[in-house]
């Protein structure tokens, strides 16, 4: 029996309402799938911040392991510190301590060529600069531990166009000892020397040394003619014109160089010293090859490093010392240093080379026993190094002061 036309047509309408509402249900399904899915990623999302702050942030993990890390290496260095003085104490039969044996105690913890960075005179008190601390050592065998750079210490930092008081003169009534002056220390630290060699001489000439592994490039050589001057540091050598760059030199002289005495060997050395040369000709089959002075002294805040020249000495002295002297070889003598302050920076109880020809087989050089510029054809002499910081650098307001053997005060900055 065949249907009517209108069952037919009720039951397509059913059909069809039977489709769309499964359409619909299926639609919903899938926006409900689809919000779960979402729902779940911002979790995921967050979950993954959450477990970032934990491992990475100023409190997470990571920092906090970091922190115990370098709280245990702070520690460690105290403790050796510690035994040192104490060992110290114990071979003076504790009668206080003295500077060589306590140099000897540092030594025998530290390893060999760190009694350099002990500083002070023979009966104290003293600095030991650590790794991660600086120590003051007293006869007795108090120690203060001072965290290095530490501004909660020794005060708020500022540029050199803000601390920058021109050079060191009592004499003058607006004289402010405080402020930062041409001869004043630098922390600066150029670093130790993972290879030691003996001073030049003779019979291997164009060389450079006097040093041992693990010494400090901070200090003095020793060895050959250079004589044995205790200065040790780096001090403020220039100041630009605009006060934003600061030009330090080697309070010592930290190698030694061998000149050799021959015809056309001054043009050689000069050339290996700085790079340069005069119009002569290089003596053939001689080294010549310049030295690389940034890859030894160029560290931290530090842009460039070379040796010092005769013409660096004397437009030096012609801007602090005396105006109307334009070269340096030509003054009788340099003023006793009782007479002035910043005669320190140039003597330092070493002979050294200026790095410069005087003629085919001279080179320039300060000597000691004659406080003058001379020049000499063949010796082991000191080198001086200038160092230049970079444009802007800060310091620590507030100075430590440093008695050289000069018997003068100099303020001794820190770089932030």
């Amino acid at each position: 029996m065949k249907e009517s036309k209108e069952e037919q047509k009720g039951k397509n309408e059913r059909r069809e309402e039977k489709e769309m509402k499964n359409s619909i249900k299926s639609k919903r399904q899938k926006g409900i799938t689809l919000i779960a899915l979402v729902i779940t990623i911002i979790v995921l999302l967050i979950l993954a911040a959450v477990s970032i702050a934990t491992l990475t942030g100023e409190n997470g993990i990571l920092s906090k392991a970091n922190t115990a890390g370098e709280r245990t290496k702070d520690a460690e260095e105290d403790e050796r510190v510690k035994l040192a003085v104490a060992t110290a104490l114990s071979d003076n039969l504790g009668e206080g301590l003295t500077k060589t044996i306590l140099e000897n105690a540092i030594e025998n913890e530290f390893g060999e060529g760190k009694k350099a960075n002990l500083e002070g005179e023979e009966n104290g008190p003293w600095t030991f600069k650590g790794e991660r601390k600086d120590y003051k050592i007293e006869a007795t065998g108090k120690i203060e531990e001072t965290a290095k750079g530490s501004q909660e210490e020794t005060g708020t930092v500022k540029t050199v166009a803000e601390l920058y008081d021109g050079i060191n003169d009592n004499n003058n009534p607006e004289y402010n000892e405080n402020a930062m002056h041409i001869g004043d220390y630098v922390n600066y630290d150029a670093g130790n020397w993972e290879e030691g060699k003996p001073a030049p001489t003779s019979e291997n000439p164009f060389e450079f040394g006097g040093y041992i592994a693990g010494q400090s490039r901070n200090t003095n050589a020793t060895g050959g003619d250079a004589g044995t001057g205790t200065y040790t540091g780096w001090r403020i050598w220039d100041v630009s014109e605009d006060k934003s760059t600061v030009t330090l030199i080697s309070a010592g002289c930290p190698e030694l160089y061998y000149h050799q005495d021959g015809t056309n060997y001054a043009y050689n050395s000069e050339q290996i010293l700085t790079g340069e040369k005069k119009t002569g000709t290089l003596a053939a089959g001689q080294p010549s090859n310049p030295r690389n002075w940034n890859s030894d002294y160029v560290q931290g805040n530090a842009t460039s490093a070379r040796a010092m020249k005769k013409s660096d000495l004397d437009e030096w002295y012609g801007k602090y010392i005396d105006s109307e002297i334009t070269d340096s070889d030509k003054i009788s003598k340099f003023p006793e240093n009782t007479a002035n302050k910043l005669i320190s920076v140039v003597e330092n109880g070493m002979d050294y080379w200026l790095c410069s020809a005087y003629d085919n087989s001279d080179l320039y050089c300060v000597s000691l026993g004659l406080r003058k510029v001379a020049h000499g054809n063949r010796g082991g002499r000191g080198v001086r190094v200038l160092v230049s910081l970079e444009s802007g650098v800060k310091f620590i307001e507030t100075p430590a002061k440093k008695d050289q053997i000069d018997g003068f005060e100099y303020n001794n900055w820190s770089i932030e």
